[in-house]
């Protein structure tokens, strides 16, 4: 019998845990993201397959990433997201000539990404009160700038194409209390943005040298790929 009367009321205040937390059909997530590498294909139209295929990698770039959600019912979600991710790093990437020599000198190669991405989520039936995991998919829009650094000379994109990929995730939230929770979630996408460019100057100042600069158009690739690891506060409202 007392058992029963144990059980009765641990369902009546599971039930009314449940209804506090139907009630909240928003979350607002700020948090900080880690992708693994991006990529840049300098010679993305070369005919050497080989060429053609080398990329100059940026690896461990964390960037700042806010998830709006929205509770459909006791099983979907809708969710909304975006994020900045920039970051550089110095390569020998640029052939100049100087008389008669051919040279490769350093510069500074970096990628900056704008993803927008919606997606919609499955709450996992092993979800509880305190505990939330979620698998979900969607499409990201992703606005994409290559940046470069020769000496006191800068690129400018002169044709940025944006891109449409698909996305995949899974996470898991922890709720410290009703409206407050620790999130992690887990993404997978592959963009990738075709991007036009020039120096914005014939001329750049070098390790004290003058050099030129053709005024050429270049063109290279930018690929965000590997795993995305988003770690966040979750408010719920």
């Amino acid at each position: 019998m007392n058992i029963k009367i144990i059980l009765l009321i641990t369902s009546v205040f599971a039930g009314f845990s449940i209804c506090q937390n139907s009630d909240k059909k928003f979350s607002l997530l700020v948090g900080l993201d880690y992708n693994t590498t991006a990529q840049i294909f300098l010679n993305p139209n070369s005919s050497d397959i080989i060429l053609r295929n080398q990329a100059f990698e940026i690896a461990d770039i964390f960037s700042p990433i806010s998830d709006f959600r929205y509770s459909f019912n006791d099983e979907l979600l809708f969710g909304l997201s975006s994020e900045y991710i920039s970051k550089s790093a110095k390569g020998f990437n640029q052939t100049i000539v100087e008389g008669s020599q051919v040279r490769q000198i350093e510069v500074e190669d970096g990628v900056k990404f704008i993803p927008i991405e919606f997606s919609v989520y499955y709450l996992m039936p092993f979800s509880s009160d305190q505990f939330i995991f979620t698998m979900g998919g969607g499409l990201g829009y992703y606005f994409a700038e290559h940046t470069r650094v020769l000496g006191d000379t800068e690129i400018e994109n002169t044709k940025n194409n944006s891109s449409i990929g698909l996305l995949v995730s899974v996470g898991m939230e922890y709720l410290i209390i009703d409206n407050l929770g620790i999130r992690l979630d887990l993404k997978f996408r592959d963009p990738e943005n075709k991007i036009s460019y020039r120096y914005t100057d014939s001329t750049a100042t070098y390790r004290g040298r003058l050099l030129q600069i053709p005024q050429s158009t270049y063109n290279s690739k930018l690929n965000l790929n590997g795993i995305s690891f988003v770690l966040g506060v979750a408010f719920h409202f």
